[in-house]
Order: structure tokens, then C-alpha cells, then sequence
């Protein structure tokens, strides 16, 4: 029976030296075993999916500067829990930055020209926004689609709706407050 840890290192030396082959092995080795894990901390099978898989294109991406010094597996397991805590703290932050903006102190019975100048605002800080980003934004704001409505209908993964909707409501809140509305 072969060892397998030293069979990690093999396939990680393989890896470095740009082996798709030894890659694919590790991968299939680990992913499911991985996903697992990830899934024990978060508990969404999406959420679990994209973290498991950025983790291993990172692991590609940066194949040639890794060094382990420990298991390979401790190594996978101990990238693939900060991984998890990164997600977590992005998703929480990005439901908090939606809470807030959601509840905005504008009242159009009491202040009909502060609404006026924030809607014209909002209008021109939505116009400066890349034309993928504010599509999927105004889809789930305007529209109100499901994020994976929108990613079913824009064909592309729910992590980038995720991500985009996130970084447009971003960049509205700094154009906004560069214009002088503060959330």
C-alpha cells in the first residue's frame, strides 16, 4: 500500500513542474474530501462548491511559489478553512452593506428635493458603473430577479452575481458619498 502522504509530495512536485496530470490527482484526491470540510463550516453546497474550487485554481494559478513544509493534506485543509473564513467575512459585510442601504433615511413625503438631488445622484453614479455590473445590479434591484435568477439568465455563475452586485453597491456608496450623501 502506497503512502500517501509522500505520494501528496510526488503530486505536488509534479504540480510545480506544470504536470496537469498530477494536478487532476490531487483534485480528484481531495475535492470531495475538501468539500466536506468547507461544508461542515458554512452549510450552502454553492458556497462550499466556489471555496473548494478557488482553492484549487489557486493552488494552480500559484503552483510555482507554494511551499509546504508540512502534509499536503494539512496544507489543503488549513488553505481551505481560511478560505471559508474569508467567505464568511465577505458575505457578512455584504449583507450588512445591503441592510444599510436598503433602510435609506430618505422620506419622499418630508424631504422631496433631498430625494430629488439623491435620485439624480444615484442616476449619475449608476451611469458611471461598467454595463455587466449595473445589468446585474438594476436585474436584482429594479427587476427584482433572484440572484440565481440572474445568473440562469445572464449564464454565468451565482458567485459572480454575488460578487458584481457587491462591488457595484460598492462603488455607489463611494460615488455617493463623494457627492455628498452619506448611508
Amino acid at each position: 500500500m502506497e503512502n500517501t502522504a509522500e505520494t501528496d509530495a510526488l503530486l505536488m512536485e509534479g504540480i510545480r513542474k506544470d504536470s496537469y496530470i498530477s494536478y487532476n490527482k490531487l483534485f480528484v484526491r481531495y475535492y470531495q474530501l475538501l468539500c466536506q470540510f468547507v461544508y461542515g463550516l458554512i452549510a450552502s453546497r454553492p458556497d462550499t462548491e466556489d471555496v473548494v474550487q478557488e482553492l484549487f485554481l489557486y493552488l494552480w494559478h500559484h503552483r510555482k511559489n507554494i511551499e509546504i513544509t508540512g502534509s499536503v493534506s494539512g496544507y489543503l485543509y488549513k488553505m481551505a478553512k481560511n478560505r471559508t473564513l474569508n467567505h464568511i467575512r465577505r458575505e457578512t459585510s455584504y449583507k450588512m452593506l445591503l441592510a444599510r442601504l436598503e433602510t435609506t433615511p430618505y422620506e419622499e413625503e418630508e424631504h422631496p428635493l433631498e430625494v430629488h438631488e439623491f435620485r439624480t445622484a444615484l442616476r449619475d453614479c449608476m451611469n458611471h458603473l461598467p454595463t455587466r455590473s449595473k445589468e446585474i445590479l438594476l436585474l436584482d434591484r429594479m427587476n427584482g430577479l433572484k440572484q440565481k435568477e440572474i445568473a440562469e439568465r445572464l449564464h454565468i455563475s451565482l458567485k459572480t452575481v454575488r460578487n458584481q452586485i457587491w462591488m457595484s453597491l460598492q462603488k455607489l456608496k463611494q460615488c455617493l458619498e463623494h457627492k455628498g450623501f452619506k448611508p
